[in-house]
């Protein structure tokens, strides 16, 4: 009989990462699971690092060659017999009770597309500030029924309401293969989540979301939130980065690799594949233009050259002569931006001193607040003062410091998910 839950871990040269991740699942306190750990042809030693798991439960599989991220991603779901499926990024993990908060919520909710809430650990190899570090915003420790539109109609306005980063979500099986059957794929775009978390909603029975951190998100020297997004690798670096992904755009009007585009593309994408479906919702084009900018603005005042983008996003907005004038006059404040960011970075290395004491005086008085479960203000914490010095160390001190304290302030425990849970799906 199948497992409830296939685990896949698609991965490319990064045999010092993925373990963590493959640990995660053979720690989880659910046992109804398969790991797929599945190779994007990778030249560094992953075959050989993946022989050391035995568990039968695991397997690995590789590609023929390399494969752009989409296809890479759609190789590794068709390897999977889990009536549900996560797709864990290589660089992240789960907390100990990951799958069986998810199974309970199967199993008392009906649910079939399930999400949590995440925390993001900082590595000790990433190439910005506060490494060794997680950050979590706030959580209830409650789950609750999340509508269709509540979940897709933000994404079409650019105001996104919930993380969508793949690690957190399980999808159904049965949902996948009748897009795939209808479409030829299930994962379409660079930003894969995109495209098939909107599709899936639209099919699903229910989506439920966990408001607790069961995902953690990994940030590394390897991980491409870490380099395109929130720092400067340098530029050799990022191009190395973008050679990696499909650099056609079907759908998009601007030819850049921002965040805001891979959002776009894949809405646009979903839109375009189930036109019925997604008839009400009305691609925000202002909004999209705003956001482009916006994180155009922000990689520039880290010293990324995007002048092409920018000068590109100004032509196509010019359209809009309201908006045209709105982003240009960003434009002309973009210099104070980078020196204030200047100035900051150098009276953050002049009070270094200072900032130490004050997170071991930080670290104390929150160290009393987790173990009341008060967490709903969220918390940023270094490894060093809670003895943690890698993302697995960190999902075992969330696990134990954050959601156990917090569910038990709550009077809350997930109940024991029965094996074999049938997950039904009808075309709609």
């Amino acid at each position: 009989m199948p497992p409830l839950f296939s685990v896949v871990i698609p991965t490319f040269n990064r045999s010092d990462l993925f373990p963590y991740a493959v640990k995660s699942i053979l720690n989880q306190s659910f046992r109804d699971f398969e790991i797929v750990l599945s190779d994007n042809c990778s030249g560094d030693d992953t075959p050989q690092i993946a022989q050391q798991f035995g568990d039968p439960r695991f397997k690995y599989v590789c590609t023929s060659s390399h494969f752009t991220i989409g296809d890479s991603w759609e190789f590794a779901r068709k390897q999977a017999s889990g009536g549900l499926i996560i797709m864990l990024s290589d660089d992240d993990v789960l907390v100990s009770t990951a799958l069986e908060h998810f199974a309970a919520e199967v199993q008392d909710c009906d649910g079939d597309f399930l999400f949590s809430s995440i925390a993001e650990y900082r590595d000790n190899t990433y190439p910005g500030e506060d490494r060794n570090s997680v950050s979590c915003t706030g959580f209830s420790g409650l789950s609750r029924v999340v509508s269709t539109d509540e979940f897709v109609r933000p994404l079409f306005s650019f105001r996104q309401k919930f993380n969508m980063h793949p690690s957190a979500f399980a999808f159904p099986k049965k949902i996948a293969d009748y897009v795939a059957s209808r479409t030829g794929r299930f994962f379409w775009t660079n930003g894969v989540e995109y495209s098939a978390w909107p599709i899936t909603a639209a099919f699903a029975k229910r989506i439920v979301h966990m408001d607790m951190p069961l995902t953690i998100l990994g940030r590394t020297g390897k991980s491409w939130g870490s380099n395109i997004v929130q720092c400067n690798p340098g530029k050799e670096k990022i191009q190395a980065f973008i050679k990696d992904v499909d650099h056609v755009h079907k759908y998009v009007p601007l030819n850049n690799f921002t965040i805001i585009n891979l959002i776009a593309e894949g809405i646009l994408t979903a839109k375009h594949l189930f036109p019925r479906e997604f008839a009400s919702y009305e691609f925000d084009e202002l909004n999209y233009l705003r956001g482009v900018m916006h994180e155009l603005r922000r990689r520039q005042a880290l010293g990324v050259d995007v002048s092409a983008e920018i000068d590109e996003t100004l032509r196509y907005s010019s359209k809009y002569p309201s908006l045209d004038r709105e982003l240009r006059e960003t434009k002309a404040s973009s210099r104070y931006q980078k020196d204030s960011f200047v100035q900051l970075s150098r009276s953050a290395v002049g009070k270094l001193v200072g900032r130490k004491i004050r997170q071991r005086i930080h670290s104390s008085r929150l160290a009393q607040e987790l173990k009341r479960g008060e967490v709903g203000q969220g918390f940023k914490i270094s490894g060093d003062n809670f003895c943690f010095s890698n993302i697995l160390e960190c999902s075992q001190f969330l696990q134990k410091s954050a959601i156990t304290p917090k569910l038990e302030a709550l009077g809350v425990k997930a109940a024991p998910a029965r094996h074999g849970i049938d997950l039904q799906f009808s075309q709609q």
